[in-house]
């Protein structure tokens, strides 16, 4: 042993000074170690010698190289990985802390509020690693530390690495085990060779057994029987063993340890909203009846009623300290409509003294800035340059603005003057990646986010710093004490100029503003946006959650979490994005309503046509995002707002009377009707995340087909009626999946089909497969259009991309000789160009050149010689409530 410490120590000189061993293990033995370059302590990892003897290098570092992409508030990052004389070693932060294993063994089982708030911490690591496509398969407490009150998951990638690079049977004849036996999913001790997400999510309904009662599933048994358990055996219920657990509780655990997978849940993202309502101390214990206590009763009484429920513990007695005054309800007053102009307002910022509002105005993707004052007056128009301005926010003393706009972050005089870029980079636009937040209230630092990154930076200059990594996040607020972010989190797409009032679901978190680990305000099952603090502490938001976009109130305790549910506060206000004054006295908001139907015209064989010329194929007040058209041009499917939620309609395609052929609450979108007209394809929102589903064409016996962590999306149907292509991931990590159902009608998992030009892998968006199903086409954007052979091969570029043009929504022609697509070029109005599909000059067939006949969003089809695609209509205004406090 002391040889090899001195072997690690020479092997690593010069880049870390190797202090002690801390531990070890079936794999790696970790050792302390001093950072020589960065001057900071650190954990190195290096597996044992026999293990790597076996390794293959370029397989086992590639996959450690995936895992150090992952940035998340409850993952342990990666720093550093390589080889040194035949060791292999990562490195990761060195954390004073223990393990969940030493906590175990020193107390047993936990507080049922201790477990389920560590559960719903590694839950939520998972689901931000499955998103990313990385799997853990060694979910177990020896792999999660605890620092202060948080968990951390560690080694992402590394069970994954060994597995492939060497195979079961090798790492067996190098005496290493293969995972741990006590967690491991059925088809790991089986050795099934195709595992995905759900091994981790069986692994945690083992850790939450073993974190409530004491012991895992399978106990005294030797490690193959343990094994051969996890395949055969079922395991007691988890409330034999604890009796006081709620049935939710425990429905939740041994849902997650199902033999089969398909009946676990299915996405880590969903077992965190069955979590989330746990997470209140008496989430996962039975109470006991009560009725209410009026609130100075209660606070008379707080000391008895912790005594009664001790296990609660500190943090349970400040929550029943918080419920025990009455939240400072808010309803809203007298209205004032600001704007009356045709088109969109939008962004309302409420100045410091409540007497002026910030606001952008014009069409989507060329809104400009102004300042007028809320009791009357003629705008100020602040910015004079062309380029988009979107996001206001005041600074505390009223004298400036902060905004983004296509050259970045930028700050100016709030009543006019020279703008000074504060970031560089794309702050307004379709894609921009860069959002900015408000200003703190000591005027000191401002928030913004930069890809899945949450920043503060000095306003007078200075190095930013990271407050957390979240995924999508938009619309910051900063809490009048200058202690919390609030920030939506997912569908960024809802406040981008291309795709403005995107219909998918959003949540709300708050995290500190010295960083930490971020803390969920709302679950992820609706649209939930546009946080907006209150004085007294509390959170009024946006969401969806009850049919229309409309505002809630939700409580928070001191330390960041929610202190009851959320009330409803307006009905019917359609608001888009809110602003609260500083003395909490005024509310603004943007009343915001689209309609967009679905349009057709005959393209001309030699010039142009203008979209004025196109005819209409629906009406109605409601939205249509993507919509396609029977092969035997009968039928159209279309996805529609009609009835509150978007759900999937046919009507004849010469007119007729719309059938309803979804009812999901999650709604359901993309319709895409199979080659022999008898299945419709769409997606769905089922824990945050979208999945494909095929029914009938009567919307009868859907089936979910998608069942990994990407957010599946736009699903295509191949010809032959089997395969349909889905994009992943988009728009962090796009990925196509082809999934292929059996002659026993069951669905793959999906298969990745790349896009490679030379040496280059193009970053794939929605495609379409054509008539013949040999090729796929994308529209990728900046990237061109793009089609490459759908059995795998070199992809082929037809149109290029760039910065300023981008491609998109390809639809091949019925005899499949040409490729429609979508084309965006900035200052220029949309259109619909076609290419040979063999390749050739590309020409424009449809100009959107009339302002009151937009396009919108996702749609564009061809049957025959018609060309199909949705128009819109976009309105906006600023109004302005009164808010009236409650006692």
């Amino acid at each position: 042993m002391a040889d090899l410490l001195e072997r690690v120590r020479a092997s690593l000189a010069g880049r870390y000074t190797i202090e002690r061993e801390l531990g070890r293990g079936g794999m790696a033995t970790v050792y302390l170690a001093e950072d020589l370059k960065h001057h900071r302590k650190v954990a190195v990892k290096v597996l044992k010698p026999e293990l790597a003897a076996t390794l293959g290098e370029e397989r086992f570092f590639r996959e450690i190289h995936v895992a150090a992409q992952l940035q998340h508030p409850h993952i342990l990052p990666l720093l550093d990985s390589g080889e040194a004389d035949g060791f292999f070693y990562y490195v990761m932060p060195y954390v004073e802390g223990e393990s969940l294993r030493e906590r175990l063994a020193r107390h047993g089982e936990l507080p049922v509020h201790d477990a389920v708030r560590i559960l719903s911490e590694v839950v939520d690591a998972l689901a931000h690693a499955h998103q990313h496509g990385v799997v853990h398969r060694d979910i177990k407490p020896d792999n999660i530390l605890l620092s202060g009150r948080h968990a951390l998951v560690m080694d992402f990638g590394v069970a994954k690495a060994v597995s492939e690079a060497t195979g079961r049977e090798q790492l067996t004849t190098a005496g290493v085990a293969l995972g741990t036996p006590a967690y491991m999913a059925p088809e790991q001790a089986a050795a099934d060779p195709h595992l995905d997400h759900r091994v981790d999510i069986y692994a945690v309904g083992v850790l939450a057994y073993e974190l409530l009662t004491g012991r895992p599933p399978f106990v005294g048994l030797t490690p193959q029987e343990v094994l051969a358990a996890h395949v055969t055996q079922a395991p007691e219920p988890v409330e034999r063993h604890r009796p006081a657990l709620t049935p939710a509780l425990s429905q939740v655990v041994m849902r997650c340890i199902a033999k089969r997978a398909a009946d676990r849940w299915q996405t880590a993202e969903e077992l965190l909203t069955q979590l989330e309502p746990l997470t209140t101390p008496s989430g996962g214990t039975t109470p006991t009846s009560t009725q209410p206590i009026p609130a100075p009763a209660a606070r008379a009484n707080w000391a008895r009623a912790a005594a009664a429920v001790g296990i609660l513990g500190v943090f349970g007695v400040g929550v029943l300290l918080w419920r025990g005054r009455s939240l400072n309800l808010v309803e809203l007053g007298r209205r004032t409509q600001v704007t009356l102009d045709p088109g969109l307002e939008l962004d309302p910022a409420l100045s410091p003294d409540r007497r002026f509002i910030a606001y952008v105005a014009g069409r989507p993707g060329r809104t400009n800035l102004f300042v007028r004052q809320v009791d009357g007056g003629l705008p100020i128009r602040v910015v004079t340059d062309q380029g988009e301005q979107r996001f206001p926010t005041w600074s505390p003393d009223g004298e400036r603005l902060l905004f983004a706009s296509t050259r970045g972050i930028e700050i100016v005089p709030a009543l006019g003057g020279v703008p000074r870029v504060l970031i560089a980079g794309v702050g307004a636009g379709a894609d921009s990646r860069l959002r900015p937040g408000p200003i703190a209230r000591d005027g000191r630092a401002f928030v913004f986010a930069s890809s899945d990154s949450v920043f503060v930076k000095p306003l007078d200059g200075g190095e930013a710093h990271l407050v957390t990594a979240a995924w999508e996040p938009h619309s910051f607020a900063w809490s009048p004490d200058g202690r919390w972010i609030a920030y939506a989190s997912g569908n960024s797409q809802y406040v981008a100029a291309r795709y403005l009032g995107n219909f998918a679901p959003s949540s709300i978190w708050v995290v500190a503003a010295v960083g930490g680990a971020p803390i969920r305000v709302t679950g992820a099952q609706w649209l939930n946006v546009s946080p907006a603090w209150l004085p007294g502490g509390s959170l009024l938001y946006i969401s969806n959650r009850d049919g229309g976009r409309d505002v809630y109130q939700v409580g928070l305790t001191r330390a960041g979490t929610p202190a009851g549910p959320p009330r409803r506060v307006t009905t019917g206000l359609n608001a888009h994005s809110i602003s609260v004054s500083a003395d909490g006295t005024r509310l603004a908001y943007s009343a915001f309503t689209e309609t967009s139907n679905v349009w057709s015209i005959l393209p001309s064989l030699t010039s142009a046509v203008s979209v004025s010329q196109a005819q209409p194929v629906t009406n109605g007040n409601q939205t249509i995002e993507a919509f396609d058209i029977s092969r035997d041009g009968r039928w159209l499917v279309f996805d529609s707002n009609r009835n509150g939620v978007q759900q999937i309609y046919r009507v004849p395609l010469g007119g007729g009377e719309a059938q309803r052929l979804t009812n999901d609450s999650g709604g359901a979108l993309w319709p895409r009707w199979s080659p022999d007209g008898r299945e419709i394809a769409f997606q769905t929102f089922h824990g945050g995340r979208r999945q494909a589903y095929v029914a009938s064409a009567e919307g009868e016996g859907a089936v979910q087909v998608s069942a990994s962590a990407d957010d599946e999306r736009g699903p295509t149907w191949a010809p032959d009626g089997q395969r349909l292509l889905t994009l992943g991931n988009w728009p962090t990590q796009p990925r196509w999946h082809v999934f292929t159902r059996n002659a026993s009608r069951a669905w793959s998992a999906g298969e990745q089909v790349l896009l490679v030009i030379g040496s280059d892998t193009v970053p794939p968006s929605v495609g379409d497969w054509s008539p013949d199903g040999r090729m796929l086409a994308c529209g990728c954007g900046d990237q061109g259009l793009v089609t490459v052979p759908s059995a795998g091969g070199p992809a082929r570029r037809l149109v290029p991309g760039s910065a300023v043009t981008t491609v998109a929504y390809p639809a091949w022609s019925t005899d499949g000789r040409l490729i429609y697509y979508i084309t965006r070029e900035a200052g220029v109005p949309v259109t619909v160009s076609v290419v040979p599909a063999g390749g050739g000059a590309p020409r424009v067939v449809v100009r959107f050149d009339d302002p009151t006949r937009p396009w919108h969003r996702y749609g564009l089809r061809v049957h025959g010689e018609r060309v199909y695609f949705t128009l819109g209509d976009l309105q906006s205004d600023i109004w302005v409530a009164e808010l009236e406090h409650g006692r």
